[in-house]
């Protein structure tokens, strides 16, 4: 048996939120209801045409923009915080994808800049807004603490949108020091439109009625927070031969490539944790000849374990769920009619993950260490050596990473083609599940934001995510498309796969929610290594306390206050 490493547990709280509870009593149809009056001192009468209800997305702008306009100008003036924090685990990059730079330059901006900063003005031109970017750089671990004093002691200066490192998100909103974006009357997401993100936005609620969170392409480090599994594909049909009778117990007809076949494999949801394993065995070659798995190995998988990403990808991701949602109906219970969150009875969900991960790593070809990040030599082999390793085709799977992590010149000036996958699932009977692994870069607009202003700046935000497309697909091109002139669709497939698998994200939200002892720790804990005997005791002894913890957080939810109500 190997010997463990150990996962750093940082992850982030509040990931997405369920499907199941989102679809209560929400109305996708507000975008494009026709907008009552709105009015404040000094602004100027907000009522719509009448045709407005029936205004198609192409033309909703330049209906919206002369009623925006009418407003007074302190409602159009926008104060946007951006994260200048740079050294977490995704490498927060707000102040490209979100602000842009502050002036172009012919044959220098990067291109994914020139079109955040053409989009930007854009919006500026159309709705007559000014907007202002501020970048306030908290401790990380005391941002939340810190915006929550701003908040309350209602700083005249303070942003009108936070986008920052919200480590501990659950403190403001479990104080409602965020504005409930979906009580706005007629803001302008439109959350009818199809796609995944449009999906996505409208399950970011934790109860089905509320949203204090707001996500979009405008936030491109949410985007980029997606975990996604990298394997080297050249790597993968060099060494077809050992790999394809391994994974299908028979060799490829000639001219197969076997890139193309596992994309198949992975397509028809059969991509599961037996599955790497044998991929991980017959790639492994004792390079050092010491007889176990080691660094300087060729190897199936390297196991990150300094940021905790690993951990949390591997449970959340695998397709079990360990939480149900309800609606309580009993008429004598203070919560009747309010949908309500249950932890599993028995730990088998989690059983069945830790003894899948185990099998894995107990067996040759995969290696878990716990490392800094940094490390970037053989002697010091951290995060940034496992990525070297992988450009060099040393390994065949990259270890749990961040889509935006795909930016880091390990990858990019890689020889070999790689792609994307998700992360294996228990067994075939199971849907994928993608989380991500951290929105603590998504935004989240002051609480004190009269409802006309945040009006604006959802109009505003609207706008730029309808634009955004665009710089999504150049990132995208950027971290999963270069060098080639005949591109392997399978890597779209693999996106779409798990753009469409992000909905269920509840398990890690709840479990972020609590705090305290987390099921991704217990991983953490015993190094990967930990079966079903531990995970059975563990269980057996915190699900009591951690459903009182998330009954008292559903309560207090319910009761968080909304934008019609005084302040």
């Amino acid at each position: 048996m190997k010997k463990p490493g150990r996962i750093l547990a940082t992850l982030i709280l509040l990931a997405i939120l369920l499907p199941v509870l989102a679809s209560c009593g929400r109305d996708t149809g507000a975008a494009t209801a026709a907008l009552p009056a709105v009015s404040e001192p000094g602004a100027a009468d907000d009522t719509t045409d009448d045709g407005t209800a029936a205004a198609t997305t192409a033309d909703k702008w330049e209906i919206i923009a002369p009623k925006i306009t009418m407003l007074s100008e302190n409602s159009r003036k926008l104060k946007i915080e951006c994260s200048k924090f740079k050294t977490a685990e995704k490498a927060s990059k707000n102040d490209l994808y979100l602000k842009g730079p502050d002036t172009v330059t012919d044959g220098v901006t990067p291109a994914i800049q020139v079109m955040v900063y053409d989009r930007n003005r854009a919006a500026d031109a159309l709705l007559g807004t000014t907007v202002e970017f501020v970048f306030w750089d908290y401790d990380w671990g005391q941002q939340s603490k810190q915006i929550d004093l701003v908040v309350k002691g209602k700083d005249p200066g303070a942003p009108d949108l936070f986008v920052n490192m919200l480590y501990d998100l659950n403190l403001e909103l479990l104080n409602g020091a965020f504005l409930d974006i979906r009580s706005i009357k007629d803001s302008f997401f439109d959350f009818s439109t199809e796609g995944w993100l449009a999906a996505w936005m409208e399950n970011l609620s934790f109860t089905g009625d509320r949203a204090y969170i707001l996500g979009g392409d405008y936030f491109l480090d949410a985007f980029r927070a997606m975990a996604v599994l990298p394997f080297n594909v050249s790597m993968m049909d060099r060494n077809a031969a050992s790999l394809a009778p391994a994974l299908f117990g028979e060799d490829l007809p000639a001219g197969e490539q076997l890139s193309a076949r596992f994309f198949d494999l992975v397509e028809e949801r059969k991509w599961t944790w037996d599955a790497l394993g044998k991929l991980c065995a017959a790639i492994w070659v004792d390079t050092d000849g010491a007889g176990t798995d080691s660094i300087g190995d060729q190897l199936g998988i390297i196991a990150d374990e300094y940021g905790g990403i690993n951990s949390g990808s591997f449970i959340y991701s695998c397709g079990e769920h360990l939480t149900e949602a309800y609606r309580i109906e009993d008429e004598a219970d203070k919560n009747v009619g309010k949908q309500w969150i249950k932890y599993a009875d028995t730990s088998a969900g989690l059983d069945r993950i830790f003894d899948e991960v185990k099998a894995v790593f107990d067996a040759p070809g995969s290696l878990s260490t716990r490392t800094t990040y940094d490390g970037a030599t053989p002697d010091n082999p951290g995060v940034a050596y496992h990525h070297i390793k992988f450009g060099q085709g040393e390994i065949l799977f990259a270890g749990v990473c961040l889509l935006g992590g795909l930016e880091d010149e390990a990858f990019l000036n890689m020889i070999d083609l790689y792609s994307v996958v998700p992360c294996p699932m228990t067994d075939v009977e199971k849907d994928y599940n993608s989380i991500i692994h951290n929105v603590a870069d998504v935004g989240a607009i002051n609480v004190n934001v009269k409802p006309v202003k945040a009006k604006t700046l959802t109009a505003y935000l609207q706008f730029c995510a309808e634009k955004s497309i665009a710089i999504r697909d150049e990132f995208l091109e950027i971290v999963t498309k270069y060098r080639t002139t005949t591109y392997n669709q399978g890597t779209d497939r693999m996106l779409d796969i798990i753009y469409d698998s992000i909905q269920y994200g509840r398990d890690k939200t709840v479990d972020d929610l609590i705090g305290g002892q987390r099921w991704h720790s217990l991983m953490k804990d015993q190094h990967f290594q930990s079966g079903s005997d531990y995970i059975t005791q563990q269980y057996s002894s915190l699900v009591g306390g951690k459903q009182s913890k998330l009954n008292e957080y559903l309560e207090k939810w319910y009761t968080l206050p909304t934008v019609e109500k005084e302040r």
